[in-house]
């Protein structure tokens, strides 16, 4: 087999960038350095050097908009702030990383008080332009009654969002903006406050940037409740490409390639399986430079010619040994396993360790430990903390970080080393790295192959050291998002390490030989993707310790054709194609079942389809008229309330709840309710029994939260008039939901054994839905 680059090299880098920025824009702006300070009417107000050691001085004399018009503005666009006080306001680079070194930034702290609740906003104007840059109202302003059906429709609500971008961003022009059409839209649930979200691209010399965006969300009355505006302020290069789209076409094709993966497909946020499939390669979806034609890797340099060599791995003199005791390790024992792979700093003492479930297999337990020492770190104002994760079943160290809390632009040192302690040249560093790598990962030399980039690219910035990665492979084939990192200091002690994905790697087995072959493969392939012209922000952190200063390029990007599907990889036996990924909490409009058309409720069974609470079969159909179970309808309403709830419990000890047991499909949706109070955890639940009205009237009670005034409805005439009252055992619920119109009488009788269709499912729930707002009460909510 061929040397192949996996495609998921660079995924957890990346996705230590996407952290970093996260927590930036999170961080209150009183966690940057001040570099002068007054006070203002009772409010604090600083000027702001913003985030890390990269960020610019703000100069307030440079702002055109004064702390009174920034704040004036905002109450002006968000009429829920006209009663809301300011706690502080700050004036400075604004919390964005990387920082845009053209804009000064209003960071405005909001105060809105109820009773003796108070709760906290924060809003950002751009102190030069007056664009609004951020402003994100919570919890009380999200409890209106924009329930189901609401007041404006996605179009309208469309509308209000472009109209209230020229009022808030008058630097833009609508023309500088288009609207990311999708069918999957990051929505609310359908039990719940209807909100419409919005990305629009901001548009630089008519193109798009893959960083420059505006993000609205328009709640169901046609309010304003979230605005964000990313803008990193980088210089443009000019929107006209030396290399032509047929030109680059052609170079992406003659570049395309794919190879055969073992792939996990994820179910309930965790692995379910692993199917052996046809996936592209790493290097055939690098974008490709306008400019020049050449390929950009993700750290935004020229890709190498010539691809990654895929070294076997020699055993090593002391490999890993699992413990085999049956039982947990000590906190002790764990530390103990750290200190035999890696030096902690001397000053740095043992401040925190717990036991918990590992967050991606709830069946597994795993020690996090904390070193701090009592001394602030030069970097980012947080305390220099070094971090360890350990299993504690067989002792195998899972992730190790030297400094938690360090961004690569901070590093400039190292931890002390003895006197005459010389540095390792490349070589040696490399052999240092197998020798770790023996000893850290169990059975490093049959199942995992080191990844020889060549060059210098394993050299880290400013002689900081090395890094190395990982692949591992089953069966001589390469498993996607396996990849173990490592990272040295110049002498050779371990500074990160990262093993991602360890504990779904022994689900995987082996699969027969691939039906669909290679060039049939690569033409569905080719088929999926097309390049778009655009500019890209390239650059930024990654991993723990490169840094790239970030830079605007002109590019083609490789992207699927139909961007409202998720993530997919062809299987290799069946030539369909694989969801790798489920789509949580998200709404799509095209859903559709062949056998709804027609059905006296295929407008409720419509919504349950477009909302996820029901899914087609293979064959599109749903079975509108088929009786449904006990278990079924939880389901239906859990996902109806929380489309996601089954990532609730993934690091939960699971045990039998209501009766039900953990290898019940139903144990999650059971599990649920019980947490939300909807079914008592000591009752006894018998979720394959099919639902019958009676019983669905007194799960409607309990969901409702009605279940003690049922009580006082047991001789409601509504329920003593049926003619077969007498047969009805929980005459109080049944009163109360046919009170509030979900289910009513026939021909005098109640039929309380008469089993529910899901037909009558769909319209029950869209009835609750219909309630919303009408009750004392959140449906579904709480």
């Amino acid at each position: 087999m061929k040397n192949d680059r996996n495609q998921f090299i660079h995924q957890t880098t990346k996705a230590a960038l996407i952290t970093t920025v996260a927590l930036a824009l999170m961080l209150p702006g009183g966690l940057a350095a001040a570099d002068a300070s007054y006070s203002s009417q009772g409010i604090v107000v600083s000027a702001s050097a913003g985030l890390g050691a990269a960020a610019a001085t703000a100069d307030p004399a440079k702002a055109k908009v004064t702390q009174e018009q920034a704040v004036a503005k905002l109450r002006e666009l968000f009429p829920a702030l006209k009663d809301a006080k300011i706690s502080n306001a700050q004036i400075g680079t604004g919390n964005s990383y990387p920082v845009n070194p053209n804009q000064l930034v209003w960071s405005i702290q909001w105060e809105y008080q109820i009773g003796s609740t108070g709760y906290g906003f924060s809003s950002e104007v751009d102190a030069i332009t007056g664009d609004v840059i951020s402003t994100y109202l919570y919890f009380p302003f999200m409890q209106a009654d924009n329930y189901y059906p609401p007041k404006v429709s996605r179009a309208e609500a469309l509308e209000k969002a472009r109209n209230f971008i020229a009022a808030a961003a008058p630097s833009l022009k609508n023309s500088e903006l288009e609207v990311e059409e999708n069918t999957w839209m990051n929505e609310s649930a359908l039990f719940g406050p209807v909100q419409y979200s919005f990305n629009f691209m901001l548009l630089t010399n008519g193109l798009p940037s893959n960083s420059d965006s505006i993000r609205v969300t328009v709640d169901g009355n046609g309010n304003i409740i979230q605005f964000n505006k990313s803008y990193f302020g980088r210089e443009y290069p000019s929107a006209k490409p030396a290399v032509s789209k047929e030109q680059a076409e052609k170079k992406f094709k003659e570049g395309f390639d794919i190879a055969l993966y073992y792939t996990p497909i994820y179910k309930k946020g965790v692995v379910d399986s692993w199917v052996l499939s046809w996936r592209a390669q790493e290097e055939a979806l690098y974008t490709i430079d306008a400019q020049t034609g050449k390929r950009i890797d993700y750290e935004g340099k020229e890709a190498a010619p010539t691809p990654v060599v895929y070294e076997a791995i020699p055993a090593g003199k002391e490999v890993f040994q699992p413990v085999n005791t049956g039982k947990e390790l000590t906190v002790e024992e764990a530390v103990k396993r750290v200190k035999q792979v890696a030096t902690i700093p001397a000053n740095r003492k043992l401040v925190w360790q717990t036991l918990n479930a590992n967050y991606q297999s709830g069946k597994q337990k795993v020690w996090t430990l904390g070193w701090s020492d009592t001394a602030e770190a030069a970097y980012s104002g947080m305390p220099g903390r070094t971090y360890a994760e350990v299993n504690a079943t067989t002792g195998e160290v899972i992730q190790f970080q030297i400094e938690q809390y360090a961004n690569p632009a901070d590093i400039k040192t190292q931890q002390p080393v003895a006197a005459g302690t010389k540095k390792l040249s490349q070589a040696e560093a490399k052999k240092q790295a197998i020798q770790l790598i023996n000893r850290l990962y169990n059975g490093a030399g049959s199942n995992l192959k080191l990844a020889e980039h060549g060059g210098t690219w394993s050299v880290l910035p400013e002689g900081n050291g090395y890094r190395y990665q990982f692949i591992r492979y089953f069966d001589g084939i390469p498993v996607s998002n396996s990849i173990v990192s490592l990272e040295l200091d110049s002498y050779g002690r371990l500074r990160t390490y990262t093993n991602y994905g360890y504990s779904d790697f022994a689900l995987i087995t082996k699969q027969p030989a691939p039906v669909v072959t290679k060039a049939e493969a690569m033409q569905k392939y080719l088929n999926t993707y097309i390049l778009k012209l655009q500019y890209n922000l390239i650059g930024g952190s990654y991993g723990t310790s490169v840094h790239v200063e970030p830079k605007v390029k002109l590019v083609y990007v490789p992207q699927p054709a139909d961007t409202s599907k998720p993530y997919e990889v062809l299987n290799a036996q069946t030539g369909n194609w694989a969801s790798v990924y489920e789509m949580y909490g998200q709404v799509n409009t095209s859903a559709s079942a062949v056998d709804v058309k027609g059905h006296a409720a295929e407008q409720q069974l419509n919504e349950l389809l477009k909302y996820g609470v029901i899914t087609p079969d293979a064959d599109g159909k749903v079975y509108p008229d088929q009786e449904i179970t006990v278990g079924e309808w939880i389901n239906y309403i859990a996902k109806a309330s929380t489309p996601y709830y089954t990532q609730y419990f993934n690091m939960q000890d699971r045990k039998t709840i209501a009766g039900v047991s953990t290898d019940s499909p139903y144990y999650d949706a059971v599990n649920f309710a019980v947490s939300r109070s909807w079914l008592d955890k000591d009752a006894v639940i018998k979720p394959e029994d099919k639902l019958t009205r009676e019983e669905l009237a007194v799960l409607v009670s309990s969901f409702l939260k009605y279940s003690k005034l049922t009580g006082f409805l047991g001789n409601d005439n509504t329920v003593t008039s049926f003619s077969d009252s007498a047969s009805i055992t929980n005459k109080g619920a049944v009163a109360l939901v046919v009170r509030l119109g979900l289910l009513q009488g026939e021909n005098g009788k109640f039929n309380p054994q008469q089993y529910i269709t899901k037909a009558q499912a769909a319209s029950i729930i869209m009835k609750l839905v219909e309630l919303q707002g009408k009750t004392d009460q959140p449906i579904g909510q709480q």
